[in-house]
């Protein structure tokens, strides 16, 4: 593990935020950024007020997206906290008194698709920051190109895209799962599961059915491993 601060702020000036408990703060003409490392709401301060760059890479201590944050609390989580190379997080976010703050034992890893898209958006940073700044020394310059193609050395490139069964595959699964449960009382999970892998039909498809069926109220769980139908 390397102690990394990798943040970007997206500026959320439109007016309103919308926070993952889905409570729409109303920001009128304030100055707002959302953190996507935390996922915390922070004012951009005047000029007046002491603040602190939110570093994209901070290894090199020289690229940083143009907000600010004067939160000292937020500033220490986000320094203290170790994770490895290129990692983003996103957490819950507890508001008090106007403050917001990620709560830690809510703090994981983003999708592998945002995750990529981040490492993109802030390598095209780098390369508008070296275009835009030709007075910056030659090994500065190899030291973030090198920083840049680590990063990009990671980033998922031609991956398949997952198979989508048909809708005659997700029938015939919605039957059978129907016609277990008709049949018995109670049907073990992983007993319908087999079942239908034994029909031709995966477990994840036969989950995700199970899921939609439950979800229209045609099965439910009593235990985790126990399905019956309604």
């Amino acid at each position: 593990m390397e102690s990394y601060q990798k943040i970007f702020a997206d500026d959320l000036n439109s007016g309103r935020c919308d926070t993952r408990n889905a409570i729409v703060r109303t920001l009128s003409v304030r100055n707002i950024t959302k953190c996507l490392f935390c996922g915390a709401l922070t004012e951009i301060p005047d000029s007046q007020k002491p603040i602190q760059n939110l570093s994209i890479y901070d290894p090199t201590g020289i690229l940083t997206v143009q907000y600010h944050t004067g939160n000292r609390e937020i500033s220490g989580f986000l320094t203290e906290t170790t994770l490895p190379v290129f990692v983003l997080c996103t957490a819950a976010i507890r508001s008090s008194v106007g403050t917001c703050m990620p709560m830690l034992e809510s703090i994981m890893p983003v999708s592998r698709e945002i995750r990529d898209v981040f490492v993109l958006a802030a390598a095209d940073d780098l390369i508008s920051h070296l275009t835009s700044s030709p007075d910056i020394p030659a090994d500065m310059k190899n030291t973030i190109c090198n920083i840049a193609k680590k990063a990009l050395s990671t980033v998922q490139t031609g991956a398949p895209n997952p198979t989508i069964p048909k809708t005659a595959v997700l029938n015939e699964a919605e039957n059978l799962i129907l016609e277990c449960c008709e049949d018995k009382k109670t049907v073990n999970l992983e007993e319908l599961i087999e079942t239908l892998n034994q029909k031709g039909i995966s477990r994840e498809t036969t989950l995700a059915v199970l899921n939609t069926l439950i979800d229209n109220g045609e099965c439910y769980q009593p235990k985790p491993d126990i399905i019956r139908r309604l």
